[in-house]
């Protein structure tokens, strides 16, 4: 197994800077679509979009700040919200495009309109992915420095003892 380098420097800004972008958009499609369009259920989606992609820029700040290297644990529950927003996301798409077709809807912007729904269910799976991903790139690059520390450490135990 060949060991994961670390992103350079400036993959990690467009990483940041995508993340910033994804929460702020998410954001705004609730002001817009809810309070504008009373498009309720494009509004939450996207603020669903907008939380994962905010607990990804926190996966980013918290790398780029090293705390992964002091405590990679919480990656693993990271990781499997990362999963659950993937599953509730491809849910949501598969439900609204459903509706769509049965209720045979076109593209509505004003009150429930599901196509829209889609898109934003479709960004929820996407930053629900790239939570999962993310986090789990980031346990990969921390895990053989923890397996080694821990192997060190037995190995110190057994020799002060004997």
């Amino acid at each position: 197994m060949s060991v994961p380098r670390p992103p350079s420097s400036c993959l990690m800004k467009i990483r940041v800077t995508f993340a910033i972008i994804g929460a702020l958009v998410g954001l705004s499609v609730l002001i817009v679509f809810g309070v504008q369009y009373h498009n309720w259920n494009v509004a939450l989606w996207g603020l669903l979009s907008g939380i994962a992609a905010s607990v990804t820029l926190f996966v980013h700040i918290a790398y780029i700040r090293n705390y992964w290297e002091v405590n990679p644990y919480p990656l693993q529950r990271l990781m499997l919200a990362g999963c659950f927003v993937q599953l509730v996301g491809v849910c949501g798409f598969v439900t609204y495009l459903t509706l769509a077709i049965v209720n045979k809807q076109g593209l509505i912007i004003e009150g429930p309109g599901y196509y829209l729904t889609c898109v934003w269910c479709f960004m929820t799976w996407k930053w629900g992915f790239l939570l999962l991903y993310l986090s789990r790139s980031y346990k990969r690059l921390y895990q053989q420095t923890y397996s080694l520390l821990q192997k060190g450490d037995d190995d110190n135990m057994n020799h002060s003892y004997s």
